[in-house]
């Protein structure tokens, strides 16, 4: 699937846009109840190398997505995985410009690789325009939490994390 787009103007610094961003923890609040059991991959949450794996509810498929490349305050590479054995490559980027007035124009970017039958699939069911809803959807929900300083991010878990009740999740 080509890549689809959403962009969006924010009264907000980039350089704070950018740091809420390179959070991964903060996907969950951007989805919405489009993704379900997100998990991290890693404690850390923040910086290049943070990842997270979740179920997009409806499509019913897992996916993985790590941040693997950061322009400060430009540009935001992720990378990942989705579709049947994670056979499907992925990617996101998040440009940040900033104009004169103080308003900075975000741009999210999202696409598939599909191969093999999942090409055929993914052409059959019509993905780039669910897709494209969902990334304009996150952008409208960044633009919401950024303006009304609502960055606060919510506890995640970590997959592969202790079962038993030690106060880490």
């Amino acid at each position: 699937m080509g890549p689809v787009y959403a962009e969006i103007e924010i009264d907000a610094p980039r350089e704070q846009i950018f740091e809420y961003l390179m959070d991964i923890a903060t996907r969950p609040d951007l989805y919405g109840d489009s993704i379900s059991n997100f998990r991290l991959l890693r404690l850390e949450s923040r910086g290049i190398g943070a990842g997270a794996r979740f179920q997009f509810k409806r499509r019913d498929t897992w996916a993985d997505t790590s941040i693997v490349a950061a322009e400060s305050p430009r540009r935001i590479s992720e990378r990942g995985t989705t579709g049947k054995l994670n056979r499907t490559k992925t990617g996101t980027e998040w440009e940040i410009a900033e104009s004169p007035g103080g308003v900075s124009t975000v741009r999210v970017s999202y696409w598939t690789e599909p191969t093999g039958m999942a090409k055929m699939f993914d052409r059959m069911k019509g993905g780039a325009g669910w897709y494209g809803r969902l990334v304009k959807r996150v952008a409208s929900e960044l633009r919401d939490r950024v303006e009304h300083e609502r960055t606060d991010v919510v506890p995640v878990g970590v997959a592969g994390g202790n079962r038993y009740a030690t106060g880490v999740r």
